[in-house]
This record gives C-alpha cells, structure tokens and sequence, in this order.
C-alpha cells in the first residue's frame, strides 16, 4: 500500500520582453497624461478663479478623479502581468491553478495521473512523438518559463476530448505522480 501524497509547488510566470516594455510605456504615458492634465487644471483654475465662479472646485476634483483612475487603470493592467501557478498533487490526483496579482485565482486543469495518456518531457525524443503528432482538442499553458528545459505535457480525456496541459514540476512532483501511472508517466533523467 502507498502512503498518502500532497505536494504542493509555486511557480512564477516570467514576463516576457513585450510585457516589460508594456508596462514601462504605460507608466511613461501616464506621467505624461498626469503632467499635462495637472497643468491644465492649474490654468482652469486660475482662469475660473479670476471669473470668481464655483465651478474651479468641480473642475479640480473631476481632474483629479480622473488621474486617480488612470494610476488604478494602469496598476491593474499591470498587476495582472504577475502570475504564478500552483501544482497540488494529492496522490494521484493533480490540481493545477492561475493566480493573477496574488489576487484572483482560476483553475486551469484538474486531472488523474491514473487515467492519463502520456506524460513526459517535451524535449524526450523517446517519448514525446505525441506532443510532436497528436493536436490535441484544448490545451492548457501553465508554464512559468518558455525557455526551461523541464517542461513536461500531459494528454488525458475530459468531456473536452483530448487535453493537453503544459506544466513545469519539480523532479519529486513527478517521480511521485509516476508511481500511480509508470507505462504512460516517463520521466527525463538528469
């Protein structure tokens, strides 16, 4: 008899270049549009104030609402770009979720090592003729980095049809999920 497993790993996505420049030409613009938008509130409200109205304070508040939703806008937009996966294997079973800014999570993928296909690396030339061959019906990416060489798919059936999710585990992750499966898991050695 096995003994119960429950492995739980974090993985950081990296940004990629264009998400980099992203988000340093959104904050550029936004200094920019907050410069210019403050100048402009300054000559309304000198000009607004010289004709002794009350309509300076609006103007000023509604100048200044809108900087402060521009600055919210663009601290989402970029907060979003911070993503992580969490792998929970829990014995056979594996769990694989999408957290956004250490904020919102979404499931990506929930599988049984038991019932899958083929597991195995993507650079396994012994095993990955699948990955090459078989265009599978939806895929999942929950990869933190394009350019590991530890990047593994997994293809079982789900009421999608053929699935296929794109994870990096650590070596224990998968020689433990290995266990429940060994014809269709193969894991790259070292």
């Amino acid at each position: 008899m096995m003994d119960d497993i429950y492995l739980e790993y974090m993985l950081k996505k990296k940004k990629t270049t264009a998400q980099k420049v992203l988000s340093i030409l959104l904050l550029a613009v936004a200094g920019v549009l907050t410069m210019a938008l403050l100048m402009v509130l300054y000559v309304v409200c000198v000009v607004l104030q010289q004709a002794m109205t009350g309509l300076g304070e609006i103007v000023i508040t509604v100048g200044l609402l809108l900087i402060a939703g521009m600055w919210y806008g663009i601290y989402l937009i970029v907060g979003m770009q911070n993503v992580e996966y969490e792998y929970i294997l829990t014995n056979s079973e594996m769990d694989i979720d999408k957290i956004m800014s250490k904020r919102g999570r979404k499931s990506i993928a929930s599988f049984d090592f038991k019932e899958v296909i083929v597991c195995a690396n993507v650079n396994d030339n012994d095993h990955n003729h699948d990955y090459k061959n078989v265009t599978p019906d939806k895929t999942y990416d929950a990869v933190g980095d394009k350019d590991s060489d530890n990047i593994y798919f997994v293809d079982f059936n789900d009421e999608n049809g053929r699935t296929r999710v794109l994870f990096q585990p650590t070596s224990k992750l998968i020689n433990s999920a290995k266990r429940f499966n060994p014809r269709n898991i193969f894991v790259m050695e070292d």
